[in-house]
């Protein structure tokens, strides 16, 4: 899900982004955690790895970029807490030629719903925010929603919480793809087209979200949409913070995510590159670049559900968080229960996928994903892994939209074929 073209460049906020740093360059507690202190490494045999294995995942993102797949590609392997495998592959950018490099800032686009469900068990834990009582409570406005069943609009039986909103069962859906009632509302008031955020902000969302039904009763079912975007405001309302601002201060500094962007600011964007479209005759088409029409530079709209760029060791840092169990290195930022939370299914056993808070579950039939590894993706093809059974993490992030669904499989394979013990 792309930001919002409808933007105004209000706030650049220079002063946040320099408390940002310097509050990463006063956290001396672990090395690890340091702005540009280097992820924990170790060589492939030492975790268990095949370095010739890990040499054929090389080639292959190699040729992935060189058969057109992808314009460029970043790939990342963690297991026992060390990065054994990295590699950049290909362009960063289609019309400057700029090659993709390690430290490229990429869209991660749906990836964020992790991250920001991760900030809103931040505030379970410090109980300001409770799974299971109605977001009425910082909402007043959603305080008479309806459900359409049928063509009547009728009362809620239950109550949006959060957990609703985390495990994307609150009723919500996006309306930039189906073709229902509810999806047409969404789109004659101006929340989307077919691809863009049109509201303003989040706030603006969930108002407007007030007077359109939902598409179920609350907890009945999953259905993806803008459940992780409102959840990003509930964070606001909760916090009394912007949602940039409270991850910069608990999670994005403690871990060292230096480089993790709602609006990518000047200085960085010769590392910021295009993101694009392959036909299927091999045509690339740049959807946007950092010096036309950007996705993600002067937002307003703080998108949750798909709102961040960053670079996949900054995203590998997130993932090691939660592959330590809420720590990474001396920095405890979850309790180990949230995380066992976040990550054990969370809806009916008759239903068909696994869902946790704020993660799909891998079960029996996920292709090369061991059971109980948990995932997402995002709309530019990127996707990652934690697998707790094998203590591995995969990071993929490349820059295409619509990218097929077969390559990630085969790049998931390759990694547990690296497995050596």
């Amino acid at each position: 899900m792309a930001s919002n073209r409808k933007r105004g460049r209000c706030g650049r906020d220079d002063m946040i982004r320099a408390a940002r740093h310097a509050l990463i360059a006063g956290l001396a507690a672990a090395a690890l955690n340091v702005a540009g202190a280097p992820l924990p490494r170790a060589e492939p045999v030492a975790v268990g790895l095949s370095a010739e294995r890990l040499a054929d995942l090389r080639t292959e993102l190699e040729n992935l970029v060189e058969q057109g797949v992808f314009p460029g590609i970043v790939g990342m392997v963690a297991r026992h807490g060390k990065v054994a495998f990295a590699h950049a592959a290909g362009q960063l950018d289609v019309e400057t030629k700029a090659p993709m490099q390690l430290d490229s800032l990429l869209r991660i686009y749906s990836m964020t719903k992790p991250v920001t469900s991760v900030a809103a068990m931040m505030l379970v834990e410090d109980g300001m925010l409770q799974l299971d009582a109605p977001v009425t409570q910082f909402f007043p406005e959603w305080r008479n929603m309806t459900v359409l069943v049928g063509d009547d609009r009728v009362p809620v039986a239950t109550p949006i919480t959060a957990r609703h909103l985390l495990t994307h069962t609150a009723g919500l859906s996006y309306g930039y793809y189906g073709d229902t009632e509810v999806d047409r509302l969404y789109r004659g008031a101006g929340l989307i087209d077919d691809w863009d955020y049109l509201a303003h902000d989040t706030r603006e969302l969930v108002t407007k979200l007030a007077a359109i039904p939902l598409l179920f009763q609350p907890g009945s079912r999953w259905h993806y949409g803008f459940s992780t975007d409102v959840l990003g405001h509930l964070i606001e309302r909760a916090s009394g913070q912007r949602l940039d601002h409270f991850l910069e201060r608990r999670l994005f500094a403690p871990l060292g995510m230096a480089d993790a962007y709602f609006d990518v600011p000047p200085e960085v964007l010769n590392r910021f590159g295009t993101d694009h479209y392959v036909a299927e005759d091999g045509t690339v088409t740049v959807q946007d670049s950092p010096r036309e029409d950007p996705e993600f530079i002067g937002v307003t709209f703080l998108s949750g559900g798909g709102g961040l760029v960053t670079t996949a060791g900054d995203f590998m840092r997130f993932c090691l968080l939660l592959a330590g169990g809420g720590a990474m290195g001396d920095v405890r930022l979850l309790q180990e229960a949230s995380v066992a939370q976040m990550t054990t299914n969370q809806l009916a056993a008759d239903a068909a996928m696994q869902f946790g808070l704020g993660f799909a579950i891998a079960g029996e039939d996920n292709g090369p994903l061991a059971p109980g590894a948990y995932y997402w993706g995002g709309a530019a093809g990127t996707f990652f892994w934690v697998d707790p059974a094998n203590q591995l993490i995969g990071v993929f992030m490349p820059q295409r939209i619509g990218a097929p669904d077969a390559v990630q499989a085969r790049l998931q394979q390759l990694v547990y074929d690296a497995l050596e013990r």
